[in-house]
């Protein structure tokens, strides 16, 4: 419809532009990324879904360093420290060898307190004396006093053949070996204390 302050009487384009129902009106654009919101979306949670995927990978692997590392340390610390830490063997003390040593032949063999007297005197023992027993024994044994010579005992005992030394006071002698065979032909382990404690002290010779 031609407009009524339109000066000009109406022709055949006006005729036109009343027929349309439309006038003058255009569809604007749509902008780029309504036109491709669908691509962005699924774009979008892919670059997410991605960024999580490496986040746990990532945690996971340092979880098992930070639970490996440390007990590997430890362990690694542990085989080094470990030579330096075991104890390490102490040498036996040595034998005080100027403490008397009283040898008594309880072993009914003629000239054996003797016999290791010269033994003993050969091996570095500076005081040793010799006695009988009243009756023969079946086992060699040292006895100590006091506890001080118990190391010095123990090294007598060891190198005599007899045992474990034990620890009297029936004798006067710092230490007692009481002999039963003569030297190299080894005498017992250690004999029983009880037997040991039988054998009188002599005079100072040899029956």
């Amino acid at each position: 419809m031609a407009d009524s302050q339109y000066p000009y009487p109406p022709d055949r384009f006006d005729d036109e532009a009343d027929a349309v129902t439309f006038h003058g009106a255009h569809r604007a654009e749509l902008p780029f990324w309504r036109e491709n919101l669908l691509y962005i979306i699924i774009i979008g949670a892919a670059v997410v879904l991605l960024v999580v995927l490496l986040f746990v990978i990532g945690g996971m692997g340092g979880g098992d360093d930070g639970a490996e590392g440390p007990a590997s340390a430890s362990e690694s610390a542990s085989s080094e420290a470990a030579p330096e830490e075991s104890p390490s063997e102490e040498p036996a003390p040595e034998p005080d060898l100027s403490v008397p040593v009283q040898v008594i032949n309880a072993g009914s063999i003629n000239g054996l307190a003797g016999t290791w007297q010269e033994e003993l005197q050969g091996e570095g023992w500076e005081d040793v004396s010799v006695a009988t027993a009243d009756s023969p024994q079946q086992e060699p044994v040292v006895f100590y006093r006091d506890e001080a010579d118990a190391d010095t005992a123990q090294a007598l005992a060891e190198q005599v053949g007899a045992g474990e030394a034990r620890q009297s006071d029936e004798y006067d002698s710092p230490l007692t070996f009481i002999a039963v065979t003569e030297p190299g032909d080894g005498g017992g382990e250690g004999g029983d204390g009880d037997q040991g404690d039988q054998g009188g002290e002599g005079g100072e010779g040899e029956g």
